[in-house]
């Protein structure tokens, strides 16, 4: 009777701990969802401000100078986040190969009809410091970042981009077209 119990115990056990890992999974994907929320109003609200005052150029600088400061002020409470892509501006936000994995696949499903909101990945991933939360969030290009990021970028933007990002990828695009991801970790 006693190894019949034992493995039913066992087994009860190892349920709850996936009951567990999943509410902790959804727990820290809506903070992840927060601190996209945060990060992208407050970017956006620091480039419409810039390009309102001194035009579009002015908006490649806050990207340049305070997009960093913005990411490191929601990066806390062990948080990490930052925007990747496979076409990047700053090379200092090259995809790594779980995220440009995520993005090969994020590029895939939209192209055979995925909604965009659809596709949010978020697992947890067993590393040699134990285990990391991670979560990416596509960003679709929308018609504001069309002057910056399109086919067709003004003169000014444009040596604006080549003096701040010799190294620049992130143009050619079209509206509605995956641009990239904000990117999050979490060690646990």
């Amino acid at each position: 009777m006693r190894y019949v119990i034992y493995p039913l115990l066992l087994s009860l056990s190892s349920l709850a701990l996936a009951e567990s890992a999943a509410a902790n999974i959804e727990d820290l994907q809506t903070e992840a969802q927060l601190r996209i929320k945060r990060f992208s109003g407050e970017l956006k609200t620091a480039l419409q401000a810039a390009i309102s005052s001194g035009g579009l150029a002015n908006g490649v600088q806050v990207c340049k100078d305070q997009a960093p400061l913005i990411a490191a002020k929601w990066s806390t409470d062990g948080w990490q986040i930052g925007r990747t892509s496979l076409k990047v501006r700053n090379s200092n936000n090259s995809a790594d190969s779980w995220e440009r994995q995520i993005l090969q696949d994020y590029a895939i499903k939209l192209a055979n009809g995925s909604a965009p909101a659809q596709l949010k990945h978020a697992e947890i991933i067993s590393s040699g410091d134990g285990e990391v939360f991670r979560y990416m969030q596509p960003i679709m290009l929308d018609t504001q970042c069309v002057a910056c990021h399109g086919s067709q970028v003004a003169e000014p933007v444009t040596q604006q981009i080549r003096h701040h990002y010799p190294n620049d990828l992130a143009t050619g695009f079209t509206p509605g077209e995956l641009r990239g991801a904000f990117s999050l970790q979490k060690q646990l």
